[in-house]
């Protein structure tokens, strides 16, 4: 845990509305993180496309749609955890 992290949770224990900054903020970098991988699996996708065989695609496209919805089922859950961390009920 980063300097600033260990901080941040510190603070969090004195002022509620820290710990929902901090969730806040976790959930901001994770989201750019998570766009500029699946940005990149986009690309990789589009170079695969312009060498493949035509009997590939459909197999090609399969896996590219199943790579996304695992990707963005994995970051709804990791955003769905800040959320709870930041004390968001029923969520």
């Amino acid at each position: 845990m980063a300097k600033e992290d260990t901080f941040l949770a510190q603070m969090a224990g004195m002022n509620p509305a820290l710990k929902v900054y901090e969730a806040w903020m976790r959930g901001t970098t994770d989201l750019m993180a998570f766009a500029a991988k699946r940005f990149e699996k986009d690309l990789e996708f589009q170079k695969s496309l312009i060498t493949a065989k035509p009997q590939d695609l459909p197999h090609l496209q399969m896996q590219f749609w199943q790579g996304v919805l695992d990707d963005y089922h994995e970051e709804a859950g990791r955003m769905v955890s800040y959320a709870r961390e930041a004390g968001v009920p029923n969520i």
